[in-house]
């Protein structure tokens, strides 16, 4: 079993598009209607947005590679405070996708400490984030893993479709 953990660079950003879109309809693409949910996709893991964001100097995306496999991704933005906490400096982990073949080989597990390393080398006190609420496994992990419930969103996914979420919350 061997795994590796790389930044994503902007050459590969039609390999990120590829693996945000499949990720995002495996985990979420049963919380809308299917045209919510394209529509999402569109906007957001689109080449051109997923280009401007490698091309951030506060975002960071990150690679799994499993076997040789491409098997997930992570997004981290350093300095982006959120009103539920007055911790400064704080970084947001926006996304802990992998794809569903590669569940249980500890490898979310594995891009956290990937980004809990990363973050603390910008010196960040923590990290935020959204997990849906009915996003069981990830509840699961992510409270193993000391993060704590301090909040809610509502996720909007369409202008007619928002996702209840929590805001989470780990000390670094």
């Amino acid at each position: 079993m061997q795994i590796s953990i790389k930044p994503f660079s902007s050459s590969e950003v039609e390999s990120l598009a590829e693996l945000s879109q499949n990720t995002f309809i495996e985990s979420h693409g049963h919380s809308a209607t299917a045209t919510d949910i394209q529509d999402y996709i569109d906007d957001h893991f689109n080449t051109r947005a997923l280009l401007k964001a490698l091309n951030d100097p506060n975002i960071y995306f990150f690679k799994i590679v499993f076997d040789n496999q491409l098997a997930g991704y992570s997004k981290l933005i350093v300095d982006q405070p959120h009103p539920l906490t007055e911790i400064s400096p704080i970084a947001k982990f926006e996304r802990l996708y992998l794809l569903k073949d590669f569940y249980g080989y500890g490898l979310g597990k594995e891009l956290l400490k990937h980004n809990i390393e990363i973050a603390r080398t910008h010196h960040q006190k923590a990290f935020w984030l959204f997990v849906w609420t009915e996003n069981e496994n990830g509840l699961k992990f992510y409270e193993k893993n000391n993060f704590k419930i301090i909040g809610d969103h509502n996720f909007k996914i369409s202008d007619q479709h928002s996702n209840p979420n929590f805001v989470m919350l780990k000390l670094l």
